[in-house]
């Protein structure tokens, strides 16, 4: 049997649900489990976590460079002070928002954002929801992951990894012995969750050849 523990930090409701539904669609007992014990915070919080299992920041850029910066800093800082074979430290970002990883699920899209909004609609379009829905409340975000499967979850990863590839050089930020790109969007979460599912031994590949 394949177990797997996180401490994982997240900024809100939003990234918390997610990941415990992305939970609930790898756990295969007695093969496999995977269990996200979630702390809503920001990176900071990974430095007070009395596991001794991995960890993991999900956060946003929201037009905060600063702020992103300093997350992302934190997440590596800790990483780099890990010895070898102790619990890893990732950092699962997404740039601008978490809106664009919910539609990536469903359908490819890469435009870049003109405020944290960029991709409500979009959302909203996909996931069949009223142009008054508020998709950071608790039963919308309810209603879009009842639409989201195993299948749409390795989508998304691989739509994230797509537009990862189309990157120029000339928009990579060296920091901190890593790279982003402040030619948005951009992730890391697709690489955290990739990372998860072959730890599970879960085939990222789809049927129909993505």
């Amino acid at each position: 049997m394949i177990r797997l523990n996180y401490f994982c930090v997240v900024e809100g409701q939003q990234e918390e649900m997610y990941l415990k539904y992305v939970s609930s669609l790898l756990n295969d007992f007695p093969r496999r489990t995977v269990k996200f014990n979630i702390k809503i915070g920001n990176a900071g919080e990974l430095k007070k976590s009395p596991f001794d299992y991995d960890k993991v920041c999900l956060f946003d850029h929201d037009f905060n460079q600063i702020e992103f910066e300093n997350n992302l800093k934190t997440c590596l800082q800790l990483n780099s002070r890990q010895k070898k074979n102790e619990a890893v430290v990732d950092h699962a970002y997404s740039s601008i928002c978490f809106d664009l990883w919910l539609v990536l699920h469903k359908k490819f899209i890469s435009r870049p954002a003109t405020s944290p909004q960029e991709y409500v609609n979009d959302v909203r379009k996909l996931y069949g929801l009223s142009r008054e829905d508020n998709i950071k409340s608790k039963d919308v975000i309810e209603k879009i992951l009842k639409q989201i499967t195993l299948d749409d979850v390795k989508t998304a990863i691989l739509n994230a990894e797509r537009i990862r590839n189309s990157k120029t050089e000339e928009s990579k930020i060296k920091f901190n012995n890593t790279d982003y790109y402040y030619q948005d969007p951009d992730f890391s979460i697709h690489v955290f969750l990739r990372k998860v599912l072959e730890k599970l031994g879960v085939d990222i590949h789809l049927k129909n050849g993505m």
